[in-house]
């Protein structure tokens, strides 16, 4: 997109060298030495930048997000300010093309004639490219971090999946380690590349796993897009076509997978990835290795995206090979298999070295829900008036250029992301799904790409066919700056509603309780006010967290507190080694035995003959009888280990919740309540009155 003769040939971006896939666009290509050095420096700045900012907003006393406009205000300035930046920035580098390709030519006559070289701008132009790669890193500041900023939880705060989000960082910020997130003993089955970074950054900076959710959350998006601007840059050889499609794919990531921000790295990379695709089956080394690197990582990242990207390259090499008549492509894409398994086998070999040997549930369990969303289409076209034109044009575009085979390739992942859905909405008859309804942020970023590349496109080459004159470099220079008005004005318009867009997720972020027991919006918390109470009794008397098996239906203790979980919060995000359905029927029979001795015996069989460690302690809904009155009870100071002395467990028995996995019905857990009796735990068991909760520790687990 500039004004000077795109037609001009350049060196590729890989595949190989010699041919040239994007000549309208490669007008300032990059070398592999550059995009490799320029990864490195663009992804830690970005990741810095992002974590000083967040610390800054950090250390002001803000108002809640969800009583007042300041925030909202703050927000939707500082999109305004990056989007024009970011436009003034590829405006200039546009209106100084011209310059910088006289120099080139000036510089080459000198080599011919070995004469002084001309005194070019190298720096200032370094700089200029600099600050437009950070450009998603800023809007991820601006639309996300500032909403966010008095508050300490993310998107969707602690509810629902950020349970089990912030349980798993919360192990790894205690221990950086294969670990499941719940069960004791046992390699996690979740991806955990996502969570082993966050892990370290809360062990390089001291913070607790559920706080340093938030700015790691936003860290590795802002990495993500920001690196990403360098990836289309080699790939297009356009600095200006690719910071405008990383901006703007970083954009669509915001609204439609910011929660999981694993997830929204992968759907960044996956429209550069399908082209790389291509270009490696086709003979790319580098693109080779890029391909194999992506799907290596970001099967250790979300394995859904990563399967629909596999299945796209397979039938990306299948048709090329086919086209061409080769046999090459199908032993490149073998390469590209065996190599990206071996790196995900890193996170995954001792699950499923495990899952080989050991007794185990159905695997499929997490595959069990279909949502409303699930049963539809993803129609982009039909949702936000910016999206749906950008997505519009790229349909189209996509149908224009089918004939480039870098372009068939992004077709081609988008019709394997409708195949996906499609086959998502079948899969009921065999008793699951594919989880199709998540699959429409890959397929409202695939067409937003394409979007933006049909958009310069049609500015490099369509445009002069309506408009003959434009070969006059005055007209030119005009029609190229109404170009980028309207291109920024309509991402101010679409960046500057991505707070009002995620509002429920930023509402649930100030109104759960977070790791102290305080919410954001200055409310009175819930019962989480009780949980450091908790975690005093049970640390003061096992010594330790993890390793402590912990029986409670309090899932977001322990997601704040790194304690192993007898039993996981559902069968939908519990381990398969974990057995799940047998250590729900244990805990059930726990419950109707009223003999101190029995119960023992069944906990201790459990472990005998399923390999179940048996809870050290139990945290439950229940009231003991205590000696304090309601005056003197108000009096104590647990902070200080002062608590209510007991003189008997009570009638009413504790109150433990099981949820049953009641696939295919929509939800798809039920949970009911089972009842401990008292009886069962006088003796053997030390036990503590903890606000609504009954902390019943294992006297064994003193000595």
């Amino acid at each position: 997109m500039t004004d000077v003769d795109v037609r001009d040939r350049t060196t590729s971006c890989d595949v190989p060298e010699e041919t040239h896939a994007h000549a309208d666009y490669a007008v300032d290509p990059l070398s592999l030495k550059q995009t490799f050095l320029r990864l490195i420096a663009v992804g830690i700045t970005a990741a810095v930048v992002t974590l000083m900012a967040w610390a800054v907003l950090r250390s002001i006393s803000w108002p809640a997000y969800n009583s007042s406009w300041v925030l909202r205000a703050l927000a939707t300035a500082g999109s305004m300010i990056v989007t024009v930046t970011t436009a003034w920035i590829c405006y200039r580098w546009i209106q100084t093309g011209t310059r910088r390709r006289s120099e080139d030519a000036q510089a080459e006559a000198a080599d011919r004639q070995g004469t002084a070289k001309p005194q070019r701008s190298r720096v200032a132009a370094f700089i200029l490219q600099f600050l437009g790669y950070l450009a998603p890193a800023g809007l991820v500041i601006t639309s996300t971090a500032i909403p966010l900023a008095a508050t300490h939880l993310y998107l969707d705060g602690i509810s629902v999946d950020n349970e089990f989000r912030t349980q798993y960082l919360t192990r790894m910020a205690d221990s950086l380690s294969h670990a499941d997130m719940a069960y004791v003993d046992i390699p996690s089955f979740y991806p955990g590349l996502w969570f082993f970074g966050g892990g370290a950054l809360a062990h390089l900076v001291g913070m607790s796993g559920w706080a340093v959710f938030q700015p790691w959350a936003l860290a590795t998006i802002a990495m993500a897009g920001s690196m990403v601007a360098v990836v289309w840059h080699r790939i297009l050889g356009s600095f200006v076509v690719a910071v405008a499609t990383a901006l703007a794919s970083t954009a669509v990531v915001l609204v439609v997978a910011p929660e999981e921000p694993y997830a929204a790295v992968v759907a960044l990379g996956m429209a550069p990835g399908l082209i790389l695709a291509r270009r490696a089956v086709t003979g790319g080394n580098a693109a080779l290795i890029a391909t194999i690197a992506y799907l290596g990582l970001s099967a250790n990242l979300y394995t859904l995206f990563t399967a629909i990207s596999a299945l796209a390259v397979v039938m990306i090499a299948l048709g090329v090979a086919w086209s061409r008549k080769a046999f090459a492509p199908i032993v490149r894409l073998v390469i590209i298999g065996v190599s990206s398994l071996a790196i995900a086998a890193v996170g995954w070999g001792p699950y499923i070295l495990r899952l080989l040997s050991d007794p185990h549930d159905p695997a499929g369990t997490a595959q069990h829900y279909l949502p409303e969303a699930g049963t539809e289409l993803p129609t982009p076209f039909f949702d936000d008036p910016t999206i749906a034109i950008a997505s519009l044009i790229g349909l189209f575009w996509l149908i224009w250029r089918y004939r480039d085979e870098d372009t068939r390739a992004v077709t081609i992942g988008l019709a394997t992301c409708f195949l996906w859905v499609v086959m998502s909405m079948l899969m009921p008859l065999a008793g699951s799904t594919l989880l199709g309804f998540r699959v429409g942020g890959p397929i409202a970023v695939l067409l937003t790409v394409a979007g933006v590349l049909g958009v310069a496109q049609f500015r490099l080459n369509g445009l002069k066919k309506f408009y003959p004159e434009l070969g006059n470099l005055r007209e030119s220079t005009l029609a190229t700056r109404l170009m980028v008005i309207v291109l920024a004005l309509a991402c101010v318009s679409y960046t500057s509603l991505i707070p009002e867009k995620n509002e429920e997720k930023i509402d649930l972020a100030y109104t759960d309780s977070d790791g102290n027991g305080n919410r954001g919006d200055k409310f009175p918390a819930d019962a989480t006010t009780y949980y450091q109470y908790i975690d005093r009794v049970l640390h003061d008397a096992l010594g330790q967290r993890a390793g402590s098996v912990v029986l409670t239906d309090e899932s977001n203790f322990l997601a704040y507190y790194p304690y192993n979980s007898f039993q996981a919060f559902t069968a939908h995000y519990a381990n398969p080694l974990g057995q799940y359905s047998k250590r729900a029927q244990d805990i059930e029979e726990w419950t109707t035995i009223s003999d101190p001795q029995e119960l023992q015996d069944a906990m201790a069989t459990a472990e005998r003959e399923h390999g179940f460690k048996q809870p050290d302690a139990l945290v439950l809904r229940g009231q003991l009888e205590l000696k304090e009155s309601a005056k003197q009870l108000a009096e104590l100071k647990p902070e200080e280990g002062q608590f209510p002395t007991t003189t008997g467990v009570g009638k009413d028995g504790f109150s433990y919740k099981i949820a049953d996995d009641i696939y295919p019905n929509n939800p798809n857990v039920r949970f009911r309540t089972v009842t401990f009796k008292p009886q069962a735990f006088t003796e053997g068991w030390d036990l503590t009155q903890v606000g609504p909760f009954v902390v019943a520790v294992r006297q064994a687990a003193e000595t």
